[in-house]
């Protein structure tokens, strides 16, 4: 049953919103959560380069919603309602094997984020407190250039990775 257009536009622009309103709990849970998450990062790095992503959510998020309303009756009942990270696809995209490097790799990219992140709220803000100029020139310096370091070496990374793997196939 096609749900109320108005109510359907206007949830649409709430990232899972749209997919809960269509009666897809887990669909919208799902992009909720990764939006979220996005949005975190965004506020913690304070990088610019993060908003892509969002975009990119934000935009999924409005036209899946109106893709779901105009599925006819038989398309609908095929759709399964599933949590994103539990499709198929997604799995053999990040599928981590016991020797591959994609595994080494997110390990590496989480404790980076992890250690950045303690430094800058705690150990950064106890340095500021004692307030030696060189001390708070190197610390502006770190927390100013850190995440975007690591954001674009990451993305040099995963573009160089998708570019080789694309020229393999």
């Amino acid at each position: 049953m096609k749900k109320n257009l108005f109510f359907t536009f206007i949830f649409s622009f709430i990232p899972g919103a749209g997919q809960m309103y269509q009666e897809y709990m887990k669909r919208g849970l799902s992009i909720m959560i990764i939006f979220g998450i996005f949005v975190v990062l965004t506020a913690m790095l304070a990088t610019p380069i993060i908003l892509v992503p969002i975009m990119v959510i934000l935009a999924y998020s409005f036209f899946d919603t109106y893709n779901i309303r105009n599925m006819n009756e038989e398309k609908a009942s095929l759709l399964k309602d599933d949590y994103i990270w539990n499709s198929n696809e997604l799995i053999k995209t990040f599928e981590f094997k016991k020797n591959n490097n994609s595994r080494k790799i997110v390990g590496i990219a989480l404790l980076s984020i992890g250690i950045y992140a303690l430094l800058d709220s705690v150990l950064l803000s106890i340095l500021r407190g004692f307030n030696i100029e060189w001390v708070n020139n190197l610390i502006y310096t770190f927390s100013r250039y850190t995440p975007t370091i690591i954001v674009s070496l990451l993305a040099v990374y995963i573009g160089s990775k998708l570019i080789s793997s694309s020229k393999e196939e």
